[in-house]
């Protein structure tokens, strides 16, 4: 359960974009301080957070319209779903 829930790609999103405007907000409430600190690391890495889950989650989208495309087709052609057999 543990491992479904860490790699959930909506949690994924969500948690970088949380990190992303949080320290976001330090970056910018820090702005023309000569100085680096940890939320700019943060900031870099809720990037490449963000955009290792983009992916995942246009895969998913992916999958579920091309589902749609074939229930669609199945519809079209005269075919009802309770004809179908659940495997």
């Amino acid at each position: 359960m543990l491992k479904n829930i860490t790699r959930n790609s909506y949690l994924n999103l969500l948690s970088g974009v949380v990190l992303l405007f949080t320290s976001g907000y330090e970056i910018w409430d820090s702005f023309g301080q000569a100085f680096i600190g940890a939320h700019h690391g943060i900031f870099i890495f809720s990037l490449i957070h963000i955009g290792k889950s983009i992916p995942e989650i246009m895969h998913g989208l992916q999958h579920i319209e091309e589902a749609d495309e074939v229930i669609e087709a199945k519809i079209q052609a005269g075919h009802t779903l309770s004809e179908e057999k659940v495997a």
